[in-house]
């Protein structure tokens, strides 16, 4: 495959209208892509404005999305469009689909099911769209024959934004994808997440410009209802009149959550200018009378509040290291690894060529943003990955030592 690039200018202007074309001449769609708040948001605020326009979508989410963004999956529900599971699924409706789209996704090793789509939709060679914000490490085109919608952007979402603001200005009879909570609601999710809240924006015209626009639209459109003999009054933690609220919203837990993260963050070791986290089986045995399991839907929320947490102890970067399986469903070791909001001094991505060495054959494959990568290895002996993660450390460490000089 074909490593992404950015594409901006006349291309960018080229391939847009490309893509929109396709959209408005096609009547059924897949959206695919790595299960995220982003992708999961991208997808939906698609989806959403084509359901709208009585157009046949279908969405690939393998799991029940985490309790957080559970309102995703109501709203999916509520609208009538059909979430496949499993491979059974997409084959009930492979003869359906004239374009695939694929969201946020670096490469095919993180789209679900990847080579079962390939085997029996692909191959027929379908109308496909990618749009995507990754670039770099092991970042490649998913297809040889898609319109790439390819942008340095905040998030995905600011990407599919462009997309529906493109597709009303084709056709302005039709209704405005703004006018539409939970269209806003999905695209707001997905920049929030990628910039950890509005702490990490890599480009901050485009980040001003779209939460200014969306939150508008969002305090514009909503409606407070008092409550009467028939309902309840509107409940402000539940339903969202502005991005604040769905920032509360995503980073709630419970008491018996916050007992868990709070222990978890009396773990984090110093690695010299890192902090590191190892969330492993030997980790759990001594945390387990306060957090349920680290596989469970009750610790993905503090997974992520810990992803953040661990580097802003160190103040320059962080390594989180657990279990768990990549998109083939094969069982790996996530090596997750982000900046401080207030670090910008070692592009994270640089370490991949230090895995692939210290890893070898192990190395599954990964990448990310100057700011938060991600990379998976094959399971071995905890103590002999502890050991080789010392270097690790070490390389992060000489380079952010050379960025103060």
């Amino acid at each position: 495959m074909k490593e992404k690039k950015p594409v901006d200018g006349s291309t960018w202007d080229t391939n847009l209208s490309e893509a929109v074309d396709l959209i408005n001449s096609s009547n059924s769609f897949l959206f695919s892509g790595d299960i995220d708040p982003d992708s999961v948001g991208s997808m939906l605020a698609l989806s959403l404005y084509l359901n709208q326009l009585d157009k046949k979508v279908f969405l690939i989410i393998p799991e029940p999305l985490k309790a957080n963004l559970s309102f995703f999956e109501k709203i999916i529900h509520y609208n009538s469009i059909r979430i496949l599971r499993t491979q059974e699924d997409i084959d009930t409706v492979k003869d359906e689909i004239e374009t695939v789209i694929f969201c946020d996704t670096a490469n095919t090793k993180l789209v679900p099911f990847y080579p079962y789509i390939e085997k029996c939709i692909l191959s027929r060679k379908p109308k496909v769209i990618e749009i995507d914000h990754h670039f770099g490490a092991d970042s490649e085109e998913l297809t040889s024959f898609g319109i790439n919608l390819f942008r340095n952007a905040n998030a995905n979402t600011e990407i599919i934004g462009n997309v529906l603001e493109k597709i009303y200005d084709q056709n302005q009879e039709r209704p405005h994808p703004f006018s539409q909570r939970n269209i806003i609601l999905g695209l707001i999710t997905g920049i929030l997440c990628d910039t950890v809240g509005g702490k990490v924006i890599r480009y901050k015209e485009d980040y001003d410009h779209w939460m200014k626009k969306l939150g508008d639209h969002l305090k514009n459109i909503t409606r407070w209802r008092e409550s009467d003999k028939k309902r309840t009054e509107d409940c402000r933690t539940s339903k969202f009149g502005d991005a604040t609220q769905v920032l509360n919203y995503l980073n709630k837990l419970t008491e018996d959550q916050e007992s868990c993260l709070n222990l978890l963050n009396t773990r984090i070791e110093s690695k010299g200018a890192m902090g590191f986290l190892s969330l492993l089986p030997s980790t759990y045995q001594a945390v387990n009378e306060t957090c349920q399991s680290f596989k469970s839907d009750w610790f993905v929320d503090i997974l992520g509040l810990l992803l953040n947490s661990v580097p802003e102890q160190s103040g320059h970067a962080g390594v989180i290291i657990f279990e768990g399986k990549n998109a083939e469903a094969q069982d790996c070791i996530f090596i997750k690894i982000r900046r401080a909001v207030d670090f910008s001094g070692v592009d994270l991505r640089n370490g991949e060529d230090k895995i692939k060495e210290l890893f070898g054959d192990l190395y599954m494959g990964g990448g990310g943003h100057a700011g938060a990568v991600s990379f998976r290895i094959h399971r071995l002996e905890e103590k002999e990955l502890l050991a080789r993660l010392e270097n690790l450390f070490s390389f992060f460490n000489n380079a952010i030592d050379a960025g103060k000089n």
